[in-house]
């Protein structure tokens, strides 16, 4: 559900930003990467240099190769042409569900029709919230604060997870690094508390099965 409000805050960023609403809002089907979209837009209105706005992005999105390494084993098992198309449609909503469900249903078909129809639903919410946003934008009243769509689905997607001492160390230690590392450039402070989170857990997560 936080899908179709993460989407509207996206599109009336870019109507926000004095972008092309379709331009902007293309974004959607060919980037489908929400944190990083509403970074670039927000660069673009500042007007940053190309560079810059496309390695943020990438910067951003590198995020997405954490979660190719924990879906690696699940997806090994399904067909070629599944392998190659259902990685567009991931999304950070998309791999929290997948990863859940893996771990307690084995079966490869299940898996993969199970991540088709999450990930779909979850990419056509966005969309239509994309598209709510770049034609009605503008028409939202200023009380309405869209906004608060972006840490809320971060939100939901983390507090799942908190359920052992590793994923609570993770979780903390992502959060003091992102956060004393907020004046670096390019969203790096998130690439470094990701890591730094993912380390520390590795190493709480070792010691505690010896």
């Amino acid at each position: 559900m936080a899908s179709f409000p993460f989407g509207l805050a996206y599109g009336v960023a870019v109507v926000a930003a004095g972008l092309n609403p379709w331009l902007g809002g293309s974004a959607s089907w060919i980037v489908l990467a929400g944190a990083a979209q509403l970074s670039m837009v927000s660069l673009i209105e500042a007007d940053a240099p190309w560079l810059i706005v496309v390695t943020t992005g990438l910067v951003i999105n590198s995020r997405f190769a954490l979660y190719s390494v924990a879906l690696a084993p699940g997806f090994s098992a399904f067909p070629t042409g599944w392998r190659l198309t259902l990685p567009y449609l991931l999304t950070d909503q998309a791999a929290a569900l997948a990863i859940h469900y893996f771990v307690t249903h084995p079966d490869p078909v299940e898996r993969r029709w199970f991540y088709l129809s999450a990930a779909f639903v979850i990419a056509t919410m966005w969309w239509v919230g994309t598209v709510v946003g770049v034609t009605a934008g503008a028409a939202l009243p200023a009380s309405i604060d869209v906004g608060f769509a972006v840490p809320l689905v971060f939100v939901v997607l983390l507090i799942p997870t908190l359920v052992d001492r590793p994923a609570l160390v993770a979780a903390l230690t992502a959060a003091v690094v992102t956060v004393a590392g907020s004046a670096l450039p390019n969203g790096l402070n998130t690439l470094l508390g990701a890591g730094a989170g993912i380390a520390l857990a590795a190493v709480v997560d070792g010691r505690s099965s010896r």
